[in-house]
């Protein structure tokens, strides 16, 4: 019986709420002017004020500083005073870039924002973040699909929240980066040009790869994603040197920097010169001896360097040297971040291998209608499938990416984002007309 009553009083309540549909409009207008409202006398509450007089103290971007003080001069009989940050105050981040990096602040905003002294990574970040996500799904035609559908968003919704624009916007700059890769590996809907001449026209189009074909060459794209790595990680290193430098610490710049150089950069020239390494790798030439002893000496200068430096802020002369050699011992995590880029092999080979099955099990049922309309449907739900997984995979792995490796160089983030007061709304957007 209870139950029943509860049931009830749920459908009257479900009935109640379809009867007022019609004012869904006037409740959405009315939630936002509430909003508003709240927000406005959350700041109203945190004046210091008295009867006749207020002090409204707070931050403002330096290239709206000038501007905002003409303007509350010359309309309200105010004093206003700008005054600049002091050097060890908690002050909030805007970033600022271009547009083709913009999109990518999302990424760095949902990892950390930058400290007060440390650079906005998000312009270096975004040249690799478009490469390796590309490298990782790797398709033109998924590619395409991406471009074109986050064209038609971008252009039919002006008025998106600046958080989704810039994920639209990442995701436009992300398909042309996989289109490109995709034509570079010969990849278009997996091998679907092929297949379909094949099959249905009894042809051997297909459509050749511009560089390789990594199905048949993998060690050969193993080879160029470890080389993207360390491209990766040696600007990362080289950002780090930036800041250093930047702050006067040019000491710091070498211990922290210059020695893991020496040390990295030594060891992989080193490795290079040994027919084992080149031969394993596919790559077509090898250094000459005098190559190792310098990289040798490279890299044995760099070990001791940080043996000798690594524990400085250490005043025991034993701490200090077991500081050193456990920094020496992370020469391991750098080899470790290099093969982690070992994934962009895995991916691009799993979204190739991946559309190829589906094109293969749609066309078993042979070039007649009925293999036709079988090749339609499973192609259609196949690659649907395969562009939603491995967009999500290349989305997660390519953020790893950049925060493990590349942020894990010279990035440490803990700034608090600029949030001036505003018409913060939900449904509508406000036009001021002047």
């Amino acid at each position: 019986a209870e139950t029943a009553r509860a049931n009830e009083a749920i459908e009257a309540a479900r009935t109640e709420i379809v009867s007022r549909g019609g004012d869904r409009p006037d409740l959405k207008l009315l939630a936002d002017y509430l909003r508003l409202r709240a927000e406005k006398y959350d700041v109203i509450g945190r004046l210091m004020q008295s009867r006749r007089a207020f002090i409204l103290s707070g931050y403002v971007t330096a290239r709206n500083a000038r501007p905002l003080s003409e303007e509350l001069s010359s309309k309200f009989d105010v004093a206003v005073e700008l005054t600049a940050p002091g050097p060890d105050e908690d002050v909030p981040v805007v970033l600022k870039n271009n547009p083709f990096s913009t999109p990518v602040e999302s990424v760095v905003e949902s990892y950390s924002l930058p400290g007060r002294h440390e650079i906005d990574p998000t312009t270096i970040m975004s040249f690799f973040y478009y490469i390796l996500f590309g490298m990782m799904l790797s398709d033109a035609g998924y590619g395409l699909v991406m471009t074109i559908a986050c064209a038609v968003v971008i252009l039919k919704y002006k008025n998106m929240e600046p958080g989704i624009g810039k994920m639209v916007k990442m995701f436009f700059w992300c398909g042309l980066s996989t289109t490109f890769w995709g034509f570079m590996f010969g990849s278009f809907f997996g091998d679907a040009v092929a297949v379909i001449s094949s099959t249905f026209f009894h042809s051997d189009l297909a459509l050749r790869p511009i560089w390789f074909e990594p199905v048949s060459e993998p060690i050969r794209l193993l080879t160029f994603s470890f080389l993207i790595g360390i491209i990766h990680l040696f600007v990362g290193l080289g950002l780090k040197f930036y800041q250093y430098a930047r702050e006067g610490k040019y000491y710091d710049a070498v211990c922290d920097v210059v020695f893991w150089y020496l040390l990295v950069g030594g060891g992989i020239v080193y490795l290079l010169t040994m027919p084992m390494i080149t031969e394993m790798l596919g790559i077509p030439f090898q250094l000459p001896p005098i190559a190792a002893t310098v990289a040798a000496w490279c890299a044995l200068a760099g070990l001791v360097g940080i043996i000798l430096t690594g524990g400085r802020d250490s005043k025991n002369p034993f701490a200090r040297l077991a500081q050193g050699l456990y920094s020496a011992y992370n020469v391991t995590g750098y080899l470790s971040d290099i093969l982690s880029y070992s994934r962009l092999l895995a991916l691009g080979l799993a979204t190739g291998v991946i559309a190829q099955v589906f094109n293969k099990m749609g066309s078993m049922a042979g070039g007649g209608i009925v293999g036709a309309i079988m090749f339609i449907v499973v192609f259609l739900i196949g690659h649907t499938l395969n562009i939603g997984i491995n967009l999500l995979g290349a989305y997660v792995h390519t953020n790893r990416l950049q925060f493990v490796e590349f942020f894990g160089k010279f990035y440490e983030g803990g700034g608090r984002a600029f949030t001036p007061f505003a018409a913060h709304t939900k449904y509508y957007k406000f036009k001021e007309e002047i």
